[in-house]
Parts: structure tokens; C-alpha cells; sequence
């Protein structure tokens, strides 16, 4: 950590006009209090409740703080952008969130649930800019365009009410089988695995496979190539058709989490569609 030197000038004037150990050390104490201060109000706690996982996938000691943006953060964002290119978008956002985001103890950037990555990032945007992120649509009350914030006030949120929910392993018990949104660090490891089957002379194969497994692996954030394959043979060949069936159901069942989309006088907006990503920084 590096100590502001007005800090340091304030300890070693006090020290040499004051002849008094008692002082010095409550003098020294309530500098470091004032420095502590001033680290953390330039980070806000983002509670995992608000996320739009609703922090259920997420186990009870995990905790998440935002940082505001760097000026090189932000001017590398734009500059890589490239709204015709969805993965380096993706790789864009990815990017400010793991630069900007601190963790409590024994987590990373990679535990983040997939679903909750553009909520974050918006959020940095807000810190960040000191603004708040407005969404267009169609007032029908008011019988024109209009603007509805985008917060956790207004998001809309998924219902998880009638799920047996295991708090304590951050997964959702449902037929026989454990549920859990994927990691950033899955999404990772799955997309970098594709990327080097991409060469096989059979790589077609890989584009017909279902990866539901992302799904069942609990609150991991790393697989390695070979439990990859394991995984896609399990759930592609080993299981009965009816099984199957089942994992499909399951997952398709919870894809509404992954909807962004608000919520004004009972009426749902979406999200993805109207916002504009390439601009977001700009005032």
C-alpha cells in the first residue's frame, strides 16, 4: 500500500515537536483509522442479493467490493471494442470487471456467476461516471418515449421462491440434481477448450454437443480439458435419454435469470436490445 506523504510528514512533525509515546501512538492510530477511511470509500460493497443471481449461487462468505475505473481502463475499452465482434465485447466488459473488483478471502474474478458479469460491470459504470444508466421505451401511460433507471430497484428480478435452495453450497436442489448458475472461471475453461478443438479434422462434432454440464459442477471456477471431455461424454452418451430430458428441462426452466429486463407499472422492459455498450462511458 502506498502511504500519501503529507501521511508521513504529519507522523515525523508530531514525533519531533511532541515528546509524549501516549500521543504519538493515538496520533499514529487515528492517521492510520483516517487512511483505512479513505481506502475504502473508494470502493462500494455490491451485496449479492441485488445481483441478478440474487446471491443464491454464491456461498455465505463470499463477498464482493467495485472499485471506479481507471482513465487506461476505460480508453482501452473503447478503443477494443468492437460492437460487430460479440466475443470481444464480452472480453471488454470481462476485462473492466476483473480490473475493478476486489474479493473476501479464498475468491477471484473467476467465481463470479456468468449471469451477474454486465450487472457489475454497470455498476462500475455508475461509480465510475457518477451517473445513473437510463433505458428507452415506450411510456404507455404517459403515450410516448421514455427513460426507466437501470437499479436494483427496477430490475426484474427471477422467482426462486418455490426452489429448495442450499444456501450453504450455493445450489438449487431439483429432481435429484444440484443446480448451479456457471462461474466466470467454467465459462473460461469451456471457451478455451472449443477453441483448441476447433482444429481437430472433426471439429463439427463439438458444435453438435450439449454442455448442460456447466450447469451441474457447483460452484467450481476451473475444469481442466480432460474433466471437459469427461463431462461432455457423461452427459451426451452416458445418460439415459430420459435423464437427459431431464437436465434440459431443468436448465431451460432457470434461462429466465439470464433475461436483463426491468420492471415499470407491471410492465417488463428489456435491457439487452437498448443498451448501448459502445457509449456507455460517455456523459
Amino acid at each position: 500500500m502506498i502511504v500519501p506523504l503529507s501521511y508521513l510528514m504529519f507522523f515525523i512533525e508530531i514525533e519531533i515537536v511532541l515528546d509524549n509515546i501516549y500521543l504519538k501512538i493515538i496520533i499514529t492510530y487515528m492517521g492510520i483509522v483516517e487512511i483505512m477511511r479513505g481506502l475504502l470509500s473508494q470502493t462500494k460493497k455490491i451485496e449479492t442479493s441485488s445481483l441478478p443471481s440474487q446471491g443464491l449461487f454464491y456461498k455465505p462468505d463470499f463477498e464482493l467490493r467495485i472499485k471506479k475505473a481507471d482513465v487506461e481502463d476505460i480508453i482501452d475499452y473503447e478503443y477494443n471494442y468492437d460492437k460487430d465482434n460479440l466475443y470481444m465485447v464480452i472480453e471488454s466488459v470481462k476485462k473492466i470487471v476483473s480490473s475493478n473488483t476486489q474479493f473476501s478471502k479464498n475468491y477471484k474474478f473467476e467465481d463470479i456467476k456468468s449471469v451477474d458479469i454486465i450487472f457489475i460491470f454497470l455498476e462500475i459504470v455508475k461509480l465510475t461516471m457518477n451517473k445513473t444508466i437510463r433505458i428507452p421505451f415506450f411510456n404507455d401511460e404517459m403515450g410516448k418515449p421514455d427513460l426507466i433507471e437501470f437499479s436494483n430497484k427496477t430490475f426484474n428480478y427471477f422467482n426462486f421462491d418455490k426452489y429448495e435452495v442450499d444456501k450453504k453450497n450455493g445450489e438449487i436442489v431439483i429432481d435429484n440434481y444440484r443446480f448451479s448458475m456457471p462461474s466466470i472461471g467454467i465459462e473460461n475453461c469451456l471457451t478455451n477448450f472449443l477453441v483448441l478443438k476447433s482444429d481437430d479434422v472433426d471439429a463439427k462434432k463439438w458444435n453438435s454437443y450439449n454442455y448442460d454440464f456447466l450447469f451441474f459442477v457447483g460452484n467450481k471456477n476451473n475444469l481442466t480439458f480432460s474433466e471437459i471431455e469427461n463431462l461432455v461424454t457423461i452427459f451426451n452418451f452416458d445418460l439415459e435419454p430420459s435423464e437427459q430430458d431431464k437436465i434440459r428441462k431443468i436448465v431451460k426452466e432457470f434461462m429466465g435469470v439470464v433475461s436483463y429486463s426491468l420492471q415499470i407499472n407491471g410492465r417488463v422492459v428489456d435491457v439487452k436490445s437498448k443498451l448501448d455498450l459502445e457509449a456507455i462511458w460517455k456523459d
